[in-house]
């Protein structure tokens, strides 16, 4: 990779530890690379800002680690002081869009117009149907009970007089 070119975030995210120089990292970055890293840092705000959190995180974790003692000054005391007295702070509450029940209304406010249409869609099938179709010998029976149910259907004859009584006389030896 040739370090006269740009180099993209990631890369450039990459090499923050080496970048820095307060740290001792491991590996060393050579003059090209380093400022390649520059330059990418000016151009890109974004990565300017990442650089930036990191380097002040990393300031604030070694004055952490710090072996000197450290003593808070007069203002951050005054300031801790005046917390004490005020108490503890409320419980912030929630904004009204952070609610169940304003959660519920927005859904019910989106499905308003599907159940409307879908109750549109009902009443336009039912006038469809319920219409009779042209009057005539080829009229089409769309409901059960305009359905006309053929006795020879399956090709059985009707029963006649005589098979209904023998029907009748062998249930009743049984």
């Amino acid at each position: 990779m040739s370090y006269t070119q740009t180099i993209g975030c990631r890369q450039a995210r990459k090499r923050f530890p080496a970048f820095d120089r307060s740290t001792t990292a491991r590996e060393t970055l050579a003059a090209g690379e380093h400022a390649t890293i520059e330059r990418h840092l000016q151009d890109c705000a974004k990565c300017a800002r990442e650089y930036r959190i990191y380097a002040l995180t990393r300031v604030a974790l070694d004055r952490a680690a710090a072996t000197e003692p450290m003593t808070a000054d007069d203002a951050f005391l005054r300031g801790l002081r005046a917390r004490i007295n005020r108490g503890p702070e409320p419980p912030k509450s929630r904004p009204a869009e952070e609610t169940w029940a304003a959660a519920l209304l927005l859904t019910a406010r989106q499905l308003i117009p599907a159940m409307a249409m879908l109750l549109l869609l009902i009443i336009g099938a039912t006038f469809v149907w319920s219409t009779n179709p042209a009057q005539g010998n080829d009229r089409v029976a769309l409901r059960p009970r305009e359905r006309v149910m053929f006795s020879d259907m399956y090709d059985y004859p009707a029963p006649t007089r005589d098979d209904v009584l023998e029907t009748l006389v062998a249930a009743e030896e049984k």
